[in-house]
C-alpha cells in the first residue's frame, strides 16, 4: 500500500491515471488556497469570510494529509538510506521545507501570509 500511495503522490507520473488525477487535484486545491487568501483582503467581501474560512481549513488539511504522506513514503524517495534517514532528508529538501512553510503559518501565525 506504501509504494502505491508513493506512485500516487509523486508529481509528474503521466503514466499512472489516479497519479495524474492527484496532481490535478493538489493544483486545484492550492490555487483555491491562494484565491481564498486574495480575496480575504477585500473588506468588501467580509460577509463570504467564513465561507473563505472554510477553505482555507479544508485546503490547509490537504496539505497537511499530504505533507504526511511524503514523509510516511520518503523511503521511496532515498531507496539508498534507511527509513529514518530518508524521512529526514525529504524533511531537510527543498520540497519538504516548503511543504512545511506552506503548513506552519495556519497554525503558529494567525493573519500572517508567507505564500
Amino acid at each position: 500500500m506504501k509504494k502505491k500511495v508513493f506512485n500516487i503522490i509523486q508529481i509528474g507520473d503521466k503514466s499512472n491515471r489516479l497519479s495524474r488525477l492527484f496532481d490535478i487535484f493538489i493544483a486545484i486545491v492550492i490555487c483555491a488556497n491562494i484565491l481564498v487568501t486574495f480575496l480575504q483582503t477585500f473588506d468588501e467581501l467580509a460577509f463570504l469570510f467564513p465561507v473563505f474560512h472554510v477553505v482555507e481549513v479544508l485546503t490547509i488539511l490537504i496539505f497537511c494529509v499530504e505533507y504526511i504522506l511524503r514523509i510516511w513514503t520518503a523511503d521511496y524517495l532515498y531507496p539508498d538510506k534507511n527509513e529514518f534517514r530518508s524521512r529526514l532528508r525529504f524533511l531537510i529538501s527543498f520540497d519538504g521545507i516548503i511543504d512545511l512553510l506552506t503548513i506552519l503559518p495556519f497554525f503558529f501565525l494567525s493573519g500572517m501570509v508567507i505564500f
